[in-house]
């Protein structure tokens, strides 16, 4: 892409294309993996906002860019785990003041191998309340008794190249209600749903959501945004998704990116 090609991308107010939505039947169904579920999907047209172009922040929409070099091997998890997982633990630690926070469950995706099936064309978030905690009982045990503490998913996503078509789409946490997430299990299952079912809150369809993207994202800029939060029993969070972008020049080279989860501990 050349200059002035990127300089007319970065200065579009929006694009309109459609966000992928799961339908009602979602709720208790599961994930089989990327693309394979037990539940409809459904196609609904939006406009998508520059982000670059907005006054958006993380503690407000719940999603911000930050500029974040790092030099790691993202196709090497021994790397990735060892030298990614503890700038992003930072990082998370000083955009949200939480005591303390891991890494953990990196995924290198897309590209021209379409790794971990490509970009994920379905709106949600990632975990509801047990499963973060189930998550944080086995990877931080030194946390004791987490029952009564506050902890936050934080999804960190960045692309490996520069990102010129399947953009993540963020949706601003003040647009969804509690009502317009699902419990979805991952992993084909038949088991019965309870309170204590761990899974992730896939998305439905409410025209009252606003949805953001950054165009043409670069290896040193990081997307980060806020999932679930246990302290906010409105569930005020930022549900994601790939999108495609109708102006996106013919023939650019797919999309590959990285993306981590983590969770935070709060002590107060």
């Amino acid at each position: 892409m050349d200059h002035a090609a990127a300089s007319d991308t970065l200065d579009r107010e929006y694009i309109d294309t459609f966000v992928r939505y799961s339908d009602r039947t979602a709720d208790g169904g599961y994930i089989e993996r990327n693309g394979q579920y037990s539940f409809g999907m459904e196609d609904h047209d939006f406009r998508v906002r520059n982000a670059r172009l907005a006054n958006v922040a993380f503690a407000t929409h719940g999603f911000t860019l930050v500029k974040h070099s790092v030099d790691v091997d993202f196709a090497d998890k021994e790397d990735f785990e060892r030298r990614y997982y503890p700038e992003v633990e930072r990082l998370v630690k000083e955009m949200t003041g939480a005591s303390d926070a891991f890494a953990f469950m990196g995924i290198l995706r897309g590209g021209e191998g379409d790794l971990g099936g490509g970009p994920a064309l379905s709106a949600h978030v990632d975990f509801n309340e047990q499963a973060v905690r189930d998550w944080a009982a086995r990877m931080r045990p030194e946390w004791g008794d987490i029952s009564g503490k506050r902890l936050m998913n934080v999804n960190v996503w960045r692309g490996t190249k520069p990102v010129f078509n399947s953009p993540l789409a963020v949706c601003d946490a003040r647009s969804v209600e509690k009502g317009d997430f699902m419990l979805v299990r991952l992993g084909k299952t038949d088991d019965p749903v309870t309170p204590k079912t761990p899974g992730g809150l896939n998305m439905a369809y409410n025209p009252k959501h606003e949805w953001y993207y950054y165009p043409d994202m670069q290896p040193d800029e990081a997307l980060v945004f806020r999932l679930f939060d246990t302290a906010d029993p409105l569930w005020h969070m930022s549900g994601h998704t790939a999108i495609v972008d109708p102006t996106a020049e013919l023939g650019a080279p797919k999309r590959e990116s990285f993306e981590v989860r983590t969770i935070a501990l709060f002590d107060q």
